[in-house]
C-alpha cells in the first residue's frame, strides 16, 4: 500500500510524495465551486433590536425563540423548546399529522436562570417520542389566542443510502451578514442544521445586555429553528464572563 511505504521515506520526499497525491486526486476530482451565493456587502455589525427580524410575537405570553432539536439517536423524538415571558403558562404541546389537527400532546418541563442582572423569560423543553419516519408533523404550543403554530419533518429511516441534507453553519452571531447567511441556508433545501459553536456572540455585550442579546438571537433563528433540528456544540464564544466586575 502507498501509506506503507512512505512512512518509509525520509521527510522531504514524504512531503514530495503526499504533494503529489493531493495533485492527482485534485486533478481528477470534480471540486469547483458548488454554489452562486455570495454573501452580500453588508456590515458585519449587530443588527439594532428594534428591527422586524427580532420581533416579540404578539399576545399575552406567546410563546417565543421557538427551537427543535434533535431527541433520540434514531429521529424518531424531537426536543421542542420556548419561552415565554409573562407567567410560566403551558408547558404541553399538541402535535398530530394533519394541520391545526392536534391528536397527541406531550408535557414538558419549564425551568429560568439569571445572570448578573438579567433574568431569563421561562425556558419551556418538552420531548416528543414515538413519532414515525418521513411523516410532516404539526404541532401547537402556548395558550388562548397568543398560541402559535408550527411544523418539521421526521427524517428518513436509518440506511446506508437514507437521502438526507444537512447544513453546517457556525459563528452566525445576528449582524446583517448573520441575516444573508441565514436566509440563504434556508433557501438551500438542507433539512437539519449542524451548529459548530459560537451561537449569538452575546458575550460580546456587558452586564444585562448578555441574556437581551441572547433572547434577540432566539427570535432570530426561529423563523428557521422552528421548522427543523438545529443540533449544537459549544463554542468559545458561549463562554460568558465578566472582565469588567472583576477587582
Amino acid at each position: 500500500m502507498l501509506m506503507a511505504s512512505v512512512f518509509q521515506l525520509p521527510l522531504f520526499q514524504f512531503l514530495l510524495v503526499l504533494v503529489a497525491t493531493i495533485l492527482i486526486f485534485a486533478e481528477k476530482g470534480s471540486a469547483g465551486i458548488t454554489s452562486t451565493f455570495i454573501r452580500s456587502a453588508w456590515p458585519s455589525v449587530d443588527i439594532p433590536l428594534d428591527n422586524e427580524v427580532f420581533a416579540v410575537p404578539k399576545g399575552h405570553n406567546a410563546p417565543q425563540q421557538v427551537h427543535i432539536t434533535q431527541g433520540d439517536y434514531d429521529g424518531k423524538a424531537v426536543i421542542i423548546s420556548w419561552v415565554t415571558v409573562d407567567e410560566p403558562g403551558s408547558n404541553t404541546v399538541k402535535y398530530g399529522t394533519s394541520e391545526k389537527n392536534y391528536d397527541f400532546s406531550a408535557e414538558g418541563t419549564v425551568t429560568s436562570y439569571s445572570f448578573y442582572k438579567y433574568k431569563s423569560g421561562y425556558i419551556h423543553h418538552c420531548l416528543v417520542g414515538g413519532l414515525e419516519y418521513e411523516t410532516k408533523y404539526y404541532y401547537k404550543i402556548g395558550e388562548g389566542s397568543s398560541s402559535r403554530e408550527f411544523w418539521f419533518q421526521t427524517p428518513p429511516k436509518i440506511g446506508p443510502d437514507a437521502p438526507y441534507t444537512f447544513g453546517i453553519i457556525g459563528d452566525l452571531g445576528q449582524t446583517y451578514n448573520s441575516l444573508s447567511t441565514l436566509e440563504h441556508y434556508m433557501q438551500s433545501g438542507a433539512q437539519t442544521v449542524l451548529f459548530v459553536g459560537d451561537l449569538s456572540y452575546a458575550d460580546q455585550y456587558q452586564q444585562n445586555d448578555i441574556g437581551v442579546r441572547w433572547d434577540s438571537w432566539g427570535r432570530f433563528i426561529e423563523r428557521s429553528a422552528a421548522y427543523q433540528p438545529w443540533i449544537w456544540s459549544a463554542g468559545n464564544h458561549e463562554i460568558e464572563y465578566m472582565p469588567h466586575l472583576v477587582s
